[in-house]
């Protein structure tokens, strides 16, 4: 009987005064209570969370579990029949809340599990994972005294296997969930593998929505305001007109052809220069005329760097820029064109549209979960037409004296897109954890040289001299980064390869090269040259990072690991540092292009956490932290204000902006640990991303891809699925962000947070950042 009906039974029908409504204590857990799930209220874990693979996050309310534990020993749990192992019905205590922690302590003569007086997250953390080790050894016990077998004693190695079960939970990197077939793979150098790492992390995130609703409520303010973009791709442009047709003005396209120059052009190169300066001034002459291929070719380069000319005067469609819808209006209307035509006549420019696609598609943050097989897609076209073979076996093989097959200008810019195909892979299959395709492939074309452009033309009959790497010319990086392509593909397949942990001997051996290439690359003074420089430092850095982590935390154990939690934590702060030197003076392209600024973050916040968690070993008294002389701190917000710029640019980037945030208030906590600064630094860490969502919503445009594909020619345009109204109804409807402290937030948006639909910030954990 519910106790209402309790109350109508015991109430006289003479009393006038109705009896008033007793509060019900919520005992499902806080997650299955969000998501508005039915909840089993199994201790500690429910079964939900269990499923889900996060147990450890599975909490109940405090009123709850004091509850649990303060109620009479003598008070009757309740029973239900289950199935015994001969099939009769026989009941059965249901390890349920409220009485599944007193049930315990009263059958062994003990009190009830104590809560730990700290709210400290890490406190929390670590009686949680004690309370569950120790409850799991009381349940197979009373599993086997219910079918009636002797309760033998634990042996060692069981208790082994319980103790440690975090531990080697620790160890594993990389991310495999999902159910059927609807799983995801990222392997150990994927930089969401740090997070399964960060289990205080992932509790101040959640801490975070739960104390300060109004974080959840902006983001589905945001939410609603997306839009479908066209129509299916059989609703693109795949007529040569419709394509010349979607070029900007001349004086826009100048502007953004000579950004991709200054920048792109010097490292993931595709183009000879001179050639390509000529065939532009011809074309802007008669538009109409020119080649079709030629301009799929300038649009993906205006694609390229869209974004990054409109980013001060951005405005958005959702949580997507404006610049970054047309750059994918033009990508899309390219790929559509170039599958429509034929594929028997392959030229240099089929490569080169390819490539720049390919590109186009990783500074605009387009389709990023692709971007592996993608880069597989590419490096197999080029397998398939031989680009990694020295052409000059077919001159040998089957030109004439008079004739070659492939020239002397062919075979260099063979090897220019062959390297820049190949770096492209690798880059992804990094990113994604995967071992690149390229570990046991024979390869003879070698490096491009290191040549400008001006010294050949399509009429050379021989290319002149490499200079020196001292001298620098475009083709300097790509000549360069082939010195280390061994040793970095070797390095990534080993990272992410089956084998067990590698031996700390090796590690060292894989340092010292890295080391050496890093120490070999030269300062040049012309100024061209930082990009390609910064890049070649990145390519190595990023490795020396992975070498080490998996002996970064094991430094509590021993001095000998030292160096590598030194070295660990130094390779995050530099690549910090070398994406800083160039968002400082407002070249974002690495910062677009390379998702190394988030995994530096995490692996700093990975190095600063506590290395052992039985042990009361202070924070900033690890020695790899007395030896680095820096102060995390500015460093994170370092990667907060360059992933902020993203988004400006893009749009994309908000759940990491959400989790460096987390990072910085977790860090600042841990020098402090009250209760009252672990409120402070979770409500400032809410406000900023609050604040970064504001912004985002109050530059919202009433952009329309379709009515530009409309006004191509012979075009069928399927209109988008909603419109926005007035983007100032928004920004009216958030406030003025400036004007918004932490408490005027959640006073804004409501303390109802059983009310709110989480379904998207509540998800900005370790299973939101699949999404990157």
């Amino acid at each position: 009987m519910s106790s209402n009906g309790t109350a109508r039974e015991e109430r006289s029908p003479h009393d006038e005064t109705p009896a008033s409504k007793r509060r019900r204590i919520a005992f499902s857990c806080l997650d299955c209570r969000r998501r508005k799930l039915k909840c089993d209220r199994l201790f500690p874990s429910c079964t939900r969370c269990q499923k889900g693979g996060h147990p450890e996050s599975c909490t109940y309310d405090n009123e709850a579990v004091e509850l649990a534990t303060t109620q009479s020993s003598g008070e009757k749990n309740r029973t239900r029949d289950f199935p015994t192992a001969n099939g009769h019905g026989a009941p059965r205590t249901i390890p349920r809340l409220p009485s599944v922690a007193r049930s315990f302590a009263a059958d062994e003569g003990e009190e009830a599990y104590p809560r730990p007086h700290s709210e400290d997250t890490t406190t929390r953390l670590y009686a949680q994972e004690e309370r569950i080790r120790q409850l799991e050894c009381r349940i197979i016990g009373l599993e086997k005294a219910t079918h009636g077998a002797r309760i033998p004693e634990l042996t060692q190695a069981e208790l082994s296997i319980h103790s440690n079960r975090m531990a080697a939970a620790d160890k594993e990197t990389m991310i495999f969930r999902g159910k059927h077939f609807k799983t995801q793979f990222y392997g150990a150098s994927h930089h969401t593998s740090y997070l399964s790492h960060l289990p205080e992390l992932r509790l101040f995130m959640k801490d975070m929505i739960v104390q300060h609703q109004g974080l959840a409520s902006v983001q589905r303010e945001l939410h609603n305001t997306k839009i479908k973009g066209p129509g299916q791709e059989d609703s693109l442009p795949t007529n040569d007109k419709a394509l010349i047709s979607l070029l900007p003005q001349k004086k826009v396209a100048d502007q953004l052809v000579q950004i991709y120059v200054e920048n792109l052009e010097s490292t993931y190169r595709v183009l000879h220069l001179p050639t390509f300066w000529e065939e532009y001034s011809s074309f802007w002459k008669a538009p109409q005329e020119g080649r079709p291929a030629f301009a799929a070719l300038l649009l993906l380069i205006l694609a390229s760097t869209y974004c990054v000319k409109e980013k001060d005067s951005s405005m958005f469609r959702g949580d997507s820029s404006v610049g970054r819808e047309t750059a994918i209006m033009w990508i899309r209307t390219c790929d559509s064109w170039l599958q429509s035509q034929s594929q028997k006549h392959t030229n240099m420019t089929v490569f080169q549209i390819h490539c720049l696609s390919f590109v186009a598609k990783q500074m605009n943050s387009i389709k990023r979960k692709r971007t592996w097989t993608s880069a597989g897609n590419l490096m197999r076209l080029a397998l398939s037409n031989g680009l990694h073979r020295d052409a000059n076996i077919i001159n040998l093989r089957h030109a004439t004296p008079s004739s070659k097959k492939v020239s002397a200008f062919d075979q260099e810019m063979r090897r220019r897109i062959w390297a820049t195909i190949s770096e492209l892979e690798l880059q992804a299959a990094f990113d994604r954890g995967m071992p690149a395709m390229l570990r046991d492939l024979v390869e003879d074309c070698g490096p491009p040289l290191n040549l400008d452009d001006e010294e050949f033309d399509p009429s050379a009959e021989q290319l002149p001299g490499p200079r020196p790497v001292s001298q620098y010319t475009r083709s300097t990086f790509q000549h360069l980064s082939r010195l280390s392509w061994s040793l970095r593909l070797e390095l990534v397949s080993v990272i992410n390869g089956p084998h067990p942990q590698m031996a700390y001997e090796d590690v060292l051996l894989y340092d010292r090269k890295i080391m050496q290439y890093l120490a070999e690359i030269p300062h040049w003074s012309d100024q061209a040259s930082v990009v390609s420089r910064v890049l070649l430092q990145l390519q190595l850095q990023v490795l020396l990072l992975f070498l080490h982590r998996p002996f970064a935390r094991e430094e509590a154990r021993g001095s000998r690991y030292d160096y590598s939690a030194i070295m660990h934590l130094r390779s995050a702060m530099n690549i910090l540092d070398l994406h800083h030197q160039l968002t400082s003076t407002g070249n974002t392209f690495l910062c677009l292009f390379r998702s190394d600024i988030f995994g530096a973050a995490l692996s700093i916040c990975y190095n600063y956490s506590a290395s052992e968690p039985n042990t009361d070993q202070n924070l900033f008294s690890r020695s790899s932290i007395k030896q680095s002389s820096s102060d995390p701190l500015p460093y994170l917000e370092k990667a907060l204000n360059m992933i902020g710029e993203k988004i400006m640019c893009v749009g994309i980037g908000l759940p990491e902006y959400y989790c460096v945030c987390a990072m910085i208030g977790l860090l600042k906590k841990k020098q402090s640990p009250s209760l009252e600064q672990s409120r402070y630094e979770e409500q400032k860490a809410a406000y900023k991303v609050t604040q970064m969502t504001q912004r985002v919503m109050s530059l919202q445009d009433n952009y329309s891809a379709a009515a530009t594909l409309a006004s191509l020619p012979n075009m069928p345009v399927s209109a988008p699925t909603g419109l926005l109204g007035n983007g100032s109804s928004n920004g009216n409807a958030i406030g003025p962000s400036a004007q918004m402290d932490g408490t005027d937030m959640l006073e804004e948006y409501g303390q109802d947070f059983e009310g709110l639909d989480l379904t998207d910030i509540a998800g900005w954990d370790l299973e939101a950042f699949w999404n990157f």
